[in-house]
């Protein structure tokens, strides 16, 4: 379908208005962007054709139900694609969830009420988990070849693997995680949980959690590493003052930076995970009952479920079994800390 110019239509440029005022804070970054990109959709759908005439004319008008069911349509079979795609012929079922609840938004904000096509959306089937055994031999493998003079590389993923499989947190929570939230003393970590599709005018939730022994050690080896890669200047003694960052995660050898010490990124945190994992692959590979690891973090993540009723786990994950957090009150005034993990820290 040929493009025709609309960027003069009635109903694009109230579109436009009503975006901007949409991706304002709190509105998070990533649902701006998808905001967007439904937006520029519309305009895109509009051009081509895909939807009603009568949709240029006003914003209720480009929202009304007709228009939607044509604009749904459009984005399934493909004939919005800037780029032809390699399946045209396969809709991604997540995309078509992002973009319904885009609409919903601007509907809202808009004071329009919507009425979506009703739609059979197909199962989402997810990874299966990584289960117990392999697990377990995924942390002891890579402990018990770190041990002597274990390169930076090693004892960082090895504390993240750790740092998850004590509690069951994605990758973007570990991208938050800061210096601060680890208490080495008290042996926990803090956690800002970021679960998909959480309101972005409700308070993130924070969680103290109680570390195992030896996610403890990990981390302690790790940030060790971490002191000397994120000196800013050499000629003064590491800490808060002289670091290039308070990120936990930070990398060892940047392409394209002349210095390591940089914040680890989504994609840096991936990257590392699928390195260490593919080493794993290899140095595992015949031995007996060994599965390969997916060389993604996230069937490592669901194999560990928060809670019994935790809706997010599988009926196969591991429930999490921790301590509650310590109190650090009661600990300094007894003048002893309480035993890191506690008695019932998870058991890998």
């Amino acid at each position: 379908m040929a493009d025709t110019p609309t960027a003069a239509a009635p109903s694009t440029e109230a579109l436009d208005a009503l975006v901007d005022h949409a991706c304002r804070p709190p509105t998070g970054a990533s649902r701006a962007k998808q905001l967007r990109w439904v937006a520029g959709e519309l305009r895109t759908a509009l051009e081509r054709g895909a939807l009603p005439p009568e949709a240029a004319r006003s914003l209720d008008a480009l929202l009304a139900p007709a228009a939607l069911a044509a604009y749904l349509t459009a984005a399934e079979q493909g004939l919005l694609r800037r780029k032809p795609a390699a399946r045209p012929e396969q809709p991604s079922p997540a995309s078509m969830r992002v973009r319904e609840n885009c609409l919903r938004i601007l509907g809202a904000r808009a004071g329009v009420p919507l009425t979506l096509p009703d739609r059979d959306p197909p199962p989402v089937e997810l990874r299966p988990v990584v289960t117990a055994r392999p697990r377990s031999i995924l942390l002891g493998h890579l402990e018990s070849a770190a041990r002597p003079g274990r390169s930076d590389a090693r004892s960082r993923i090895l504390a993240i693997i750790a740092t998850v499989l004590d509690t069951g947190c994605r990758a973007g929570e570990l991208c938050a995680l800061r210096t601060r939230d680890v208490d080495l003393h008290h042996g926990t970590i803090r956690l800002t949980r970021l679960p998909q599709h959480r309101d972005p005018r409700t308070p993130p939730a924070t969680e103290t959690v109680a570390l195992s022994p030896t996610t403890l050690a990990a981390l302690r080896h790790w940030l060790t590493a971490r002191a000397r890669l994120t000196v800013r200047d050499p000629a003064e003694p590491p800490g808060p003052d002289n670091q290039t960052t308070d990120a936990l995660w930070v990398s060892i050898a940047p392409s394209g930076h002349p210095r390591p010490g940089l914040p680890l990124h989504f994609r840096g945190l991936a990257r590392a995970y699928a390195r260490a994992v593919h080493d794993l692959n290899t140095d595992m590979a015949g031995q007996p009952g060994w599965h390969p690891l997916p060389r993604r973090m996230e069937p490592l993540r669901r194999a560990i479920r928060l809670r019994p009723d935790d809706p997010d786990g599988p009926a196969d994950a591991t429930v999490l079994r921790r301590a509650p957090a310590p109190d650090p009150a009661r600990s300094s005034s007894t003048g002893t800390s309480p035993p890191p993990g506690g008695p019932s820290a998870p058991a890998w």
